[in-house]
């Protein structure tokens, strides 16, 4: 979920995530490092809220609310990352490419598993590689 720690990633474009280099990079390194937006988000418990945003008309609100407040923290930080001085189309199309692949993957992960209480580490891996393949799919645009 777009939460403090993915949009501190998206704040600081240019250090954690360096032009050559693709989104998910970032986010490996992120998930490793036991820093960044998926080190301690515990995904069995991101799974359950999620899950109740399904059911809950007021938590899928915040939710949908809190996609919606990231859009153009990550289209700024997407200009700044080109060198733009102001945000530009391309940059709120790419945020919104960006937005959906996560707010997507994320929920995606929430309701494939049925399993009542994954192991933390397993369910951090299932959870990171939901992600980075959703991120290669927003990557590759519509086909």
């Amino acid at each position: 979920m777009p939460g403090p720690r993915l949009l501190a990633l998206s704040s600081k474009p240019r250090r954690a995530w360096p032009t050559d280099r693709p989104l998910e990079d970032a986010l490996d390194r992120a998930s490793t490092s036991g820093e960044g937006p998926m080190a301690a988000p515990q995904p069995p418990r991101v799974r359950t809220l999620l899950r109740l945003t399904r059911t809950e008309p007021g938590l899928r609100a915040v939710w949908l609310q809190a996609h919606d407040d990231a859009e153009p923290v990550f289209a700024r930080a997407l200009a700044d990352r080109a060198g733009l001085a102001a945000v530009d189309l391309r940059s709120e199309i790419q945020a919104a490419r960006l937005n959906a692949a996560l707010r997507a993957a994320v929920e995606h992960y929430a309701g494939r598993t049925d399993e009542e209480e994954p192991d933390p580490a397993t369910a951090q891996a299932e959870l990171a590689a939901t992600v980075r393949s959703a991120l290669v799919v927003a990557a590759n645009g519509i086909s």
